[in-house]
């Protein structure tokens, strides 16, 4: 359902919204999010950069859910969560745009891989990251040739800014290993 639904009705904020309904009364989860300039003082490059010139700003949902009994491990999932990939500034031809709205699967997927682990008491801590963002275009969008700096303090030069869920993944992946 989150995949199919149309791109005006499915901002960041909704998905946000929507992960946070979902969660509502389930015992032993957290749910926070890091949005917007926030991205920055956390040195998430990625997100905030591809996302930064939507209406609506990137953010990282962050889905916590610790057992009653102390876990056996943490877990982490990370999902990408393109809300619409026009391709930014390297803009999609013609007839490839349409069905970007489905570009935010990987963060919908980890969304009900989270649910269904919570809802059936796994033995395990679960912390789930999905990586917001809209690719869009404006005068703020991140440029090819631009460097940009991630939650590892890793650093790439972007070439094509149609290659943006790699960028936010890399602050996904770190963030969940280090923090």
């Amino acid at each position: 359902r989150l995949v199919d639904t149309p791109p005006d009705l499915m901002r960041t904020s909704h998905f946000e919204a929507e992960a946070r309904r979902a969660v509502k009364g389930l015992k032993n989860v957290k749910v926070r999010s890091i949005v917007g300039k926030d991205l920055l003082a956390h040195s998430m490059g990625g997100i905030y950069n591809v996302g930064r010139c939507a209406e609506v700003e990137p953010r990282l949902v962050v889905l916590e859910y610790t057992p009653k009994k102390k876990a056996r491990r943490t877990v982490g999932l990370v999902g990408k969560g393109i809300i619409y990939d026009t391709g930014g500034l390297d803009l999609k031809v013609g007839g490839s745009m349409p069905k970007m709205k489905s570009d935010m699967g990987g963060a919908a997927a980890v969304l009900g891989s989270f649910l269904m682990l919570a809802q059936t008491g796994c033995p395990d801590r679960v912390v789930a990251l999905c990586c917001m963002a809209e690719n869009a275009i404006g005068p703020a969008s991140y440029r090819s040739d631009d460097i940009l700096t991630f939650h590892s303090g890793k650093t790439c030069e972007i070439n094509n800014t149609d290659a943006e869920g790699r960028l936010l993944l890399a602050d996904g992946v770190s963030y969940a290993a280090r923090d």
